[in-house]
């Protein structure tokens, strides 16, 4: 198992699939929807049913038969990768009997195990890595993999216990727009996971709430020999934006259940500019109080610079699930069952970042997100383990085996 799942991982990642946040096409990269037909097309190969590719860029099929009870499971993955770092020609190396030291990549790229949550657990095992030119793209080519490995798994053994099954696979998660063209009505499941986590042994149900929030300064531009009286600079103002956010509050400080508020980016002369930023909070007071600073700090600018035109635009992107989960906790308490089975330490978590089950929660279908077994995504030190690829396998498996054999009851099993 182990082999053949690796070597789906592998084939997956050396396809760049990155997502573009500049493009306003749904999606917003062409080379995503070039893979969506490689799986379209080995989902037939393998025979899975009701396979629909749709032009928003969303790729949806069901498992062949009915499965046990009448509780329909989705499962879900993000066929995109992070635009923060190129991922383009991945070159993915395998660091076999790895010995608990530092991997360098490059002379300027060194994975540090203590600068990782979890990789310690696969010391003399094989970790993934890019050559370091490149992230690797297990965020979140690792959940394709093994949400098409279940399917063999699952199609190839029609005595394996389980529910009603449907996969999705989507497009621009990574830019927050996963969802925006998703149908609940043509998935049609009652309650979903997503494969797309970090550390084995988590179970997310808590993620932040999210938003955006974009400045747009427009500024009077001259000669500088001659600006005296006449210079508005656009840059100046956005730096001084940047300068007046407490350090405590930026992602590089805050940990655990600690929100942030992250300048992403600046792009600016000296007529205009924009600064694009994303706040979060796990709680909603706290993104109420930080909307709130956000807007006082628009009036103190606009204060300061009278002369500057300037705005600050704030959109919702997502919310925390957990409220949601909480209605119902079997996609919790069967995810968590189904770790142990998998003979595995398992704790409800929170994960410190968003994934499409975060906004398919409030459309009305409740979903937990499962790990895959890597870490440090969106950089060029993003790595995955081949046994971590292995225990997510186990997990995903092992849960719906849950499912199908408590299909028709709604009790939890901690009940």
């Amino acid at each position: 198992m182990s082999e053949q799942l690796t070597e789906r991982f592998l084939s997956y990642v050396r396809i760049n699939t990155a997502s573009d946040p500049i493009s306003t096409a749904s999606p917003s990269s062409s080379c995503q929807v070039d893979f969506l037909r490689i799986l379209e097309s080995e989902l037939r190969e393998i025979g899975m049913e009701h396979i629909h590719l749709d032009d928003k860029g969303t790729l949806y099929a069901a498992l062949p038969g009915e499965g046990s009870g009448n509780t329909v499971i989705g499962l879900i993955a993000h066929v995109d990768t992070s635009p923060d770092v190129s991922g383009k020609d991945v070159s993915p190396v395998l660091h076999n009997d790895w010995d608990g030291k530092a991997i360098t990549l490059q002379p300027n790229i060194v994975i540090e195990p203590e600068e990782t949550v979890d990789m310690s657990r696969y010391v003399g095992g094989t970790i993934i890595t890019s050559d370091g030119s490149t992230l690797l793209g297990a965020d979140d080519k690792a959940g394709v993999a093994v949400i098409i490995e279940i399917c063999i798994r699952l199609i190839a053994d029609p005595d394996i216990s389980r529910p009603p099954l449907k996969v999705a696979f989507t497009t621009d998660e990574e830019i927050g727009r996963g969802m925006d063209n998703f149908d609940v009505s043509k998935f049609g499941v009652d309650f979903a996971y997503t494969v797309d986590g970090s550390s084995i042994g988590k179970v997310d149900t808590q993620t932040f709430n999210a938003w955006s929030a974009n400045w747009k300064v427009k500024g009077n531009e001259v000669h500088p020999g001659s600006a005296k009286g006449i210079l508005v600079n656009s840059v100046r103002i956005l730096a001084d934006i940047v300068a007046m956010i407490s350090p405590e509050e930026m992602p590089e400080n805050s940990s655990g259940d600690e929100g942030y508020d992250y300048p992403l980016s600046i792009s600016s002369v000296a007529g205009e500019g924009e600064l694009k930023m994303i706040l979060r909070d796990f709680t909603r007071e706290g993104m109420e109080e930080r909307i709130h600073r956000l807007r006082s700090l628009e009036k103190w600018i606009r204060i300061k610079y009278p002369r500057a035109e300037v705005s600050l635009q704030l959109k919702e992107q997502y919310r925390n699930p957990g409220e949601i989960l909480q209605e119902d906790r079997r996609p919790v308490d069967y995810a968590l069952k189904g770790m142990e089975r998998a003979v595995l330490e398992g704790k409800e978590d929170s994960i410190r970042g968003g994934t499409d089950g975060s906004r398919l929660s409030f459309m009305g279908v409740p979903t937990v997100n499962l790990p895959t077994g890597g870490e440090l995504f969106h950089s060029r030190k993003e790595w995955i383990a081949e046994e971590g690829l292995e225990a997510s396998f186990r997990i995903v498996l092992e849960t719906l085996k849950i499912w199908g054999e408590n299909g028709p009851f709604h009790q939890s099993l901690s009940e």
